[in-house]
C-alpha cells in the first residue's frame, strides 16, 4: 500500500489542548476592556447629572449659611456636615457605577486609577490642611473660610486634572481641568461668600453640560 502523500499528511500538533495564543489573548483583552468602558460610558450621564445635583446643593448649602454674614466668620458647622454628607452618599453612588464598569479589566488600569485618585485627592486634602497654616499666621476668616476653601480645591484639582490630560494627550480631560482653574479664579473675584454661589453654577452647569453632551454622543449613529 503506498503512502500517503506529503500534503495529505496531518500537521503536528504541538501545542497543548485548551491553550489561547497572544492574538486571541489580547482581542479578549480588548473586549473586555471596551465592554468596561462602554458600561461605564451608558451609566456616564446619569452619573453626570447625579453629579451635577450634588454639587449645586452642597455649594448652595455653603453659601446659604454665609450669604447674610457681616462680618464674615465661614459656614455653619451644619453646613459643613450636610455638605459633607452629601459629597460622601454622591462619592459611594459614583464609586459603585464606576467599579461596576470596570470590573474584569486588568490590574494594570486598575493601578493606574489608583495612581491617578492620589494624584488629584492628595493635592485636595492638602487644602485643608493649609487653612491651618493660614489661620496660624493671621489671615481672615474671609480669606481662610471664604475665597480660600471655595476656590483652592477647585485650583489644585483642576491643575492636577489638567497636567494627567496633558501628559496622557486628553484632551476632554486637559479641557476639564482648565475650565476647573478658569472658575475658581473667576469665583475669588466675587468675595468669600460669592465665591460659594459661583462655584455652586458653575460645577453645576458644567456637569449637566458633560452629562448632554456624553448622551448625545451615545445616540450618535
Amino acid at each position: 500500500m503506498n503512502a500517503l502523500p506529503q500534503a495529505a499528511q496531518p500537521p503536528p500538533d504541538d501545542e497543548p489542548q485548551g491553550s489561547i495564543d497572544a492574538g486571541a489573548a489580547e482581542a479578549l483583552l480588548t473586549s473586555t476592556t471596551l465592554a468596561a468602558r462602554q458600561g461605564f460610558e451608558t451609566r456616564g450621564p446619569l452619573v453626570l447629572a447625579f453629579l451635577s445635583i450634588v454639587v449645586l446643593s452642597a455649594y448652595g448649602t455653603l453659601w446659604w449659611s454665609v450669604r447674610d454674614q457681616n462680618p464674615y466668620v465661614g459656614p455653619s458647622l451644619g453646613a459643613i456636615g450636610a455638605a459633607y454628607a452629601i459629597v460622601m452618599v454622591s462619592v459611594v453612588v459614583s464609586l459603585g457605577a464606576y467599579t461596576r464598569a470596570r470590573d474584569g479589566v486588568r490590574a494594570a488600569h486598575r493601578s493606574q486609577d489608583v495612581l491617578e485618585g492620589l494624584a488629584l485627592g492628595v493635592p485636595w486634602l492638602a487644602v485643608f490642611v493649609f487653612d491651618g497654616a493660614l489661620r496660624a499666621d493671621g489671615f481672615s476668616f474671609a480669606i481662610v473660610y471664604g475665597v480660600f476653601d471655595a476656590a483652592a480645591p477647585w485650583l489644585v484639582v483642576g491643575a492636577a486634572l489638567a497636567g494627567l490630560g496633558a501628559g496622557r494627550r486628553d484632551t476632554a480631560r486637559l479641557a476639564i481641568g482648565l475650565g476647573l482653574v478658569l472658575a475658581a479664579t473667576v469665583a475669588a473675584f466675587f468675595g468669600p461668600a460669592g465665591s460659594w454661589a459661583v462655584l455652586g453654577a458653575a460645577g453645576f452647569a458644567g456637569l449637566a453640560a458633560m452629562a448632554v453632551i456624553q448622551r448625545i454622543r451615545m445616540h450618535r449613529p
